[in-house]
Order: C-alpha cells, then structure tokens, then sequence
C-alpha cells in the first residue's frame, strides 16, 4: 500500500473513533482524541504514528513517534492498530 492510502484509511479511523482534526499551520494539522494528539507521517522506507498529550507541544509540532510501520500492512491491520493505540 502507498503512503496516502495508508494516510487515508489512518485519518478515517480517527474520525471514526471522534478524533477531532486540529490545524496547526496553513498546511498542516493533527488530530486530538480524549486530550491526546496524533499525527501520521509517511517516510521513504515506513510510516509513523506521532503522539503528544501536551497541547504545547502539538502546536509546536513536538510529537514523540509511537511505532514505525512498514508498508505492506492490509486495511484491517491498520485499523486494528489504531483501535489498540487509541485504547491504550
């Protein structure tokens, strides 16, 4: 799967789940759940969840990466780990 694909199903779960899109510049954002924020960035070789639970931070951009990911992960995958990361 290509990183929008995967930017996609990521950003759908969170809306799913009431995850509430914070804008945290013209050009980017994050999404807040339950006084959290996360964030998903696509790198060469994998793709990340970034996490905060200091506003602070998420407006600056201070986010600490959760897992990296690989790629090659069905659409059930992901969603069951963003299920499992926004339970925790």
């Amino acid at each position: 799967m290509k990183a929008p694909e995967i930017k996609k199903i990521v950003e759908n779960r969170f809306q799913e789940l009431g995850a509430s899109k914070i804008l945290l510049s013209p050009s980017d954002y994050c999404w807040e759940f339950q006084g959290e924020f996360y964030k998903m960035t696509a790198l060469s070789d994998f793709w990340i969840i970034e996490w905060t639970n200091n506003p602070f931070y998420a407006l600056n951009q201070c986010f600490e990466d959760v897992d990296p990911m690989q790629y090659n992960l069905l659409e059930q995958q992901i969603i069951e780990y963003i299920n499992k990361l926004l339970q925790h």
